[in-house]
């Protein structure tokens, strides 16, 4: 541990968390400073702790700005980290800020990075292995560092003598860099393949030779009107034979969802386990909470009934938000799972919920019903329970969110049974939605589909977008409904669900989706890449 502010110069790699080093992740739960490029991902900037400081680091060639700013953060005693693309000791930037540092005497230390002129090649399927490529393989920048001309360099003649040149450039540096490799007297029939996005869902190869590679690579996404720029976007260009046996190794691009853009309107804190399943299936998310969870106006009601927990012979849960909202209130009273009446039954409307009440509690559910909705706990007590007695007069207790579906305390009540109905939280518009980026996203036609995880989420999401717009917006997006709940609550928003899930779980919901991929003849009007297998 350092006694005084240290300065972390560490790697991002790709961006994508999941490929971060464990080094890296350690350092950034200390940081009480990060300072960053504006192109960092959404995913890596969650990864920031709450209540640090987050510096936008200035655009290239403003370096001087930005080491000023690590030397005096450090020399208040800060824990700062510096995040660069891919490895820092690669950037221009991190060299000359690791001078500055050393020049005030600031003790910094290096975090490695993965180096996307190596990754970019593995996730395109082109192996750089001794068995591929027989003549080695050289990554550069381009343009060449210290103004280098390409064709009177060394690597032209690497690349007649069949080695791999990895370039990492831009998009708008493709031309240039065409010519000098022919003005090189590289053949003009040597393979290429140029990668955007390397191991993002948005990853796309070009496949080529020399002479026919474009001399400019547009985004797919780019607007099509006369005014509209087209940003140049990192990319990398591998030159070499080895890019003939992306034919047979590409992977990454044959994941059942590579490519499809999918909204996601959970609360953000249950939104990234949903995200991280479609990544896994190549889907590009974008999380837009249109709801979030929060505690009850009054704990009055949940309180009383903890106090009298042991008179319930029934706990039922209707969900997993309801289980830690509870158990959070009983740990917080003094209590534990010892509260419980003696042979008080305890049901869970679905595994989630079920898997809840044993992180939380360490309680297994005494049940869960096949159908994960209300009717799927009343078919498990038609008129008795499931010891076998009669309902009548048993004091049930349902803690649940405030506004929800009244026909399971309505039955039970109907049945003899004596309910207590007591809200555990509350659901409501979610605050951090950016509204405008998502009317954006539809507007420029990149989200294919939109899913709803509950009624709430439905509602909201007409409300905050508006009806008119979504009643615009939403032609030819697909809709996924977790359950037949939601698909009601849908359809009486004016909007009719194609696809929903047979089990009403996220994993059911991530099924169905790939199903109505793989098998709907609808969606060929945005296929980025064709079915290879079922993912499980």
């Amino acid at each position: 541990m350092y006694e005084t502010g240290v300065v972390y110069l560490a790697g991002a790699g790709t961006g994508d968390p999941a490929l971060l080093t464990r080094r890296c992740g350690e350092v950034l739960e200390r940081a009480e400073v990060v300072v960053f490029e504006p192109p960092l991902s959404v995913e890596m900037r969650e990864l920031f702790p709450l209540g640090c400081e987050r510096i936008e680091a200035a655009p290239a060639g403003a370096g001087s700005a930005v080491s000023g700013t690590l030397v005096d953060r450090a020399e208040e005693g800060k824990v700062v980290v510096r995040l660069y693309a891919g490895d820092p000791y690669h950037s221009r930037e991190c060299v000359d800020e690791a001078r500055a540092l050393t020049r005030e005497g600031s003790p910094f230390e290096v975090v490695p990075g993965v180096i996307p002129g190596v990754t970019a090649p593995t996730f395109a399927g082109i192996p750089l292995g001794p068995a591929a490529a027989a003549g080695g393989f050289s990554v550069v920048e381009y343009p060449l560092p210290g103004g280098g001309e390409l064709r009177k360099s060394a690597f032209c003649r690497l690349a007649g003598e069949g080695s791999t040149l990895i370039f990492m450039t831009r998009s708008d540096r493709v031309a240039d860099l065409k010519s000098g490799l022919l003005a090189g007297r590289v053949s003009a029939t040597t393979p290429v393949a140029i990668i955007e996005g390397g191991g993002s869902p948005s990853q796309r190869v070009i496949e080529s030779t020399l002479e026919d590679a474009p001399d400019a690579v547009d985004a797919p996404d780019a607007v099509d009107t006369p005014d509209a720029e087209i940003a140049p976007v990192p990319c990398v260009v591998v030159v070499g034979e080895v890019t003939r046996l992306r034919l047979e190794l590409n992977w990454f691009e044959g994941r059942p969802l590579h490519g499809r853009r999918i909204l996601i309107t959970r609360p953000r804190e249950q939104a990234d386990r949903f995200a991280r399943v479609l990544r896994e299936l190549g889907v590009e998310t974008l999380i837009a909470p249109t709801i979030r969870i929060t505690e009850p106006e009054n704990w009055g009601p949940l309180d009383t009934a903890l106090e009298e927990l042991a008179s319930y012979a029934w706990v039922i849960f209707t969900s997993a938000n309801g289980v830690r909202f509870f158990a959070d209130r009983l740990l917080a009273s003094g209590r534990d799972a010892r509260a419980f009446g003696k042979g008080a039954r305890i049901l869970a409307i679905g595994p989630a919920t079920a898997r809840a009440l044993e992180d939380t509690l360490r309680i297994r559910a005494d049940g869960v019903p096949e159908r994960y909705v209300a009717e799927g706990i009343l078919e498990m007590m038609p008129g008795e329970d499931l010891t076998g007695q009669n309902l009548a007069g048993q004091r049930i207790l349902i803690p649940r969110a405030l506004e929800a579906r009244e026909i399971l305390p309505e039955s039970l009540g109907e049945r003899g049974a004596e309910v207590n109905v007591v809200p555990a939280y509350r659901t409501l518009p979610a605050e951090e939605a950016d509204v405008e980026q998502i009317r954006t996203e539809f507007s420029r036609g990149r989200i294919e589909m939109v899913t709803f995880t509950s009624s709430s989420t439905v509602r909201n999401f007409v409300e905050m977008l508006g009806e008119d717009f979504v009643g615009e917006s939403m032609r030819g997006v697909a809709i996924a409904s977790i359950g037949p709940v939601t698909s009601q609550t849908a359809r009486e928003m004016g909007l009719e669900p194609h696809l929903e899930a047979e089990v009403s779980t996220i994993p059911g919901l991530a099924r169905a989706i790939v199903d109505y991929y793989r098998f709907s003849p609808a969606v060929d009007w945005r296929n980025p890449a064709p079915w290879v297998g079922h993912h499980e």
